[in-house]
This record gives structure tokens, C-alpha cells and sequence, in this order.
């Protein structure tokens, strides 16, 4: 949706890395190199990075207690949608879940979310 907003209305991100330079390291560092070796690779990958594009509608749904993809990383990307004066987009929290979620009310909630967003920007 960042770097191409005149493909996609809509878009959900669930749990979401939004910027590479703050994921897991021994992970990413397979796929990207490190940060200090290929600084351009990440930037390239992070969408924090290209949140100027956006158009359209964005949810962003990410359980607080996430200890994989951390929950600061939506409200990073968050901040930054704001500072760019961005108005179609919705932050989600939930307090009880991790990465992936148990509680029914919470995949319920995310879903009704997910669902009111694709059926308000989607439908003709």
C-alpha cells in the first residue's frame, strides 16, 4: 500500500514488521545481511520507510504482549502516519495477546475489523 497506493484500497497489516532494523536480528540477518553491511537492504524492505505513500485504508492489528514482531513497531509506524498527517488509518491494540493470538474475542474483534474496512473501501 506504501509504495504502491494506486493498486490496493485497502489493506490490513496483521502484527506487522514495520521496520527490519528492529526485528530479530539472527533471523533478518539471513535474509538481509546485517544492517551495518547492507543498510540500503533494509531500508528497502521496511515499510516505516515508504509510510508517505499511503493511500487508502490501513488497519494495523498487534497483541501488546507480542514478543516476536513487538507491538512497538505498530506504534512506530503508527507515530509516523500521524507526523505525515495521514488520515485513513486505525491502530488496533490488544493488551491480552502475543503474536499469535488464543482469545476468541480478540480474533473475533480483529476480523469484524478487517471486515468493516474491506467492505467501507472495496465495495462499489
Amino acid at each position: 500500500m506504501f509504495r504502491a497506493p494506486e493498486v490496493f484500497a485497502a489493506g490490513a497489516a496483521l502484527r506487522p514488521v514495520t521496520d527490519w532494523t528492529s526485528y530479530n536480528h539472527e533471523y533478518t540477518s539471513n535474509i538481509l545481511n546485517t544492517s551495518q553491511d547492507d543498510p540500503i537492504a533494509y531500508r528497502r524492505s521496511s515499510p516505516i520507510e515508504f509510510a508517505d505513500g499511503l493511500k487508502g485504508g490501513l488497519l494495523i492489528a498487534h497483541g501488546m504482549l507480542d514478543d516476536n514482531v513487538l507491538f512497538q513497531d505498530s506504534v512506530r509506524l503508527y507515530q509516523r502516519l500521524i507526523e505525515l498527517r495521514k488520515t485513513d488509518f486505525e491502530l488496533a491494540g490488544y493488551p491480552l495477546e502475543r503474536h499469535g493470538f488464543v482469545h476468541a474475542d480478540s480474533w473475533y474483534d480483529e476480523y469484524r475489523r478487517v471486515l468493516e474496512l474491506f467492505e467501507s473501501h472495496l465495495r462499489p
